[in-house]
């Protein structure tokens, strides 16, 4: 029995292949690459909307679509005003008795009141009047939020504030599983159409963080990363009527611990935090040897039908942070056997033995 016993201890299986790493160097094995180590888990509840944010006028801004109430008063008699409804035409002028066409959409009401006074003026029918412009219903975009949002539905915007950033405002925020990619989709419009844009309508260039697409279903669909377009802060991303937004719902695959730990099981990755290997094992419960130390990361390599395979050190893992690897979703982590650990579960084995006999007499 104790020559079995030794030939276990002993035995020492398993060679190194191509994918297998060391995490700090080691004379036994190639060092993990850093194309293989992870970055650190981007947190899209860090992200500064506001950078998102287009840089258009407030919601008094008269738009198209809009009912305007004006009121033109030469003196103080009633018989010397006059009021008068307007809608706001889609080449943004409204039309008034004798006063003729303004041009008003994508300025104030004070700005409109000056522009329909100075043409009252030039055509002679007041000499010095008081011109009042309210808006008495202002149209709005009806825009639909779906995915990781706090409160999907549909939601009405006004078209001066029609962005990705009020959209996701008006649904509550993002959710705690959102991920990075929002997708907007607009109906189509006839003729060229710009680079998605609240600011002035103007053609602008094409930056990486936006891609657009159109389909066959009569949309126009541009994907936005939150991260990187917070970072470049240019705010140009509109929500047209009838327009829905679309953000990434994130579901990351589970870790699994397995072998030498008190609770071998999978555990669900946290989204938008880090995972080390000692977060890992701290969930497992810890390890279940005293003297287990050879730890496997076993992970899915993109473009490679073999997974790498990351040899650490729990020793080294509490003193370095290289080793104390950061894992990613889907990653298996394995405390193995080792001669040490064998040999310490025959002599808790025979340790137990002992005590159970001595306790018999």
């Amino acid at each position: 029995m104790f020559t079995t016993l030794m030939m276990v201890v002993m035995t020492v299986s398993g060679c190194n292949g191509p994918n297998h790493f060391y995490a700090e160097n080691s004379y036994f094995g190639e060092r993990l690459p850093e194309g293989l180590r992870l970055a650190r888990q981007a947190n899209t509840q860090e992200v500064d909307l506001s950078r998102l944010a287009s840089g258009t006028g407030g919601s008094e801004t008269i738009g198209i679509g809009d009912v305007l109430e004006i009121q033109v008063a030469a003196g103080l008699n009633e018989d010397d005003q006059s009021k008068m409804a307007a809608r706001v035409q889609n080449d943004g002028s409204i039309s008034l008795p004798e006063i003729g066409t303004v041009n008003v959409a994508g300025i104030e009401p004070q700005g409109a009141e000056a522009l329909i006074r100075a043409e009252a003026i030039r055509r002679e029918l007041y000499r010095n009047p008081t011109v009042t412009v309210s808006i008495a219903h202002q149209r709005m975009n009806k825009v639909r939020v779906i995915g990781a949002v706090k409160e999907p539905g549909v939601y009405d915007l006004p078209p001066n504030a029609s962005d990705v950033v009020s959209a996701l405002a008006a649904a509550g925020g993002l959710a705690e599983d959102a991920g990075q990619k929002v997708e907007v989709r607009n109906p189509a419009l006839r003729g060229r159409q710009p680079r998605p844009s609240v600011a002035d309508g103007s053609e602008g260039t094409t930056v990486d963080t936006v891609s657009a697409t159109s389909g066959a279903d009569s949309m126009n669909s541009y994907t936005i990363d939150l991260i990187s377009a917070a970072k470049a802060g240019d705010g140009q991303y509109s929500v047209q009527d009838g327009g829905v937004v679309m953000v990434e719902k994130r579901d990351p695959a589970p870790v699994f611990v397995q072998g030498l730990v008190k609770k071998p099981d999978r555990y669900d990755y946290p989204i938008g935090q880090d995972l080390h290997l000692l977060d890992a094992l701290s969930m497992a419960g810890g390890t279940s040897n005293q003297l287990a130390d050879k730890i496997f990361v076993i992970r899915q390599v993109a473009g490679s039908k073999n997974p790498a395979v990351i040899q650490i050190s729990y020793r080294d893992a509490k003193r370095s942070a290289d080793s104390n690897l950061r894992l990613g979703p889907g990653d298996v982590v394995s405390v193995e056997q080792t001669p040490a650990t064998v040999l310490m579960d025959v002599v808790n084995i025979v340790r137990f033995g002992v005590t159970g006999s001595t306790q018999l007499f």
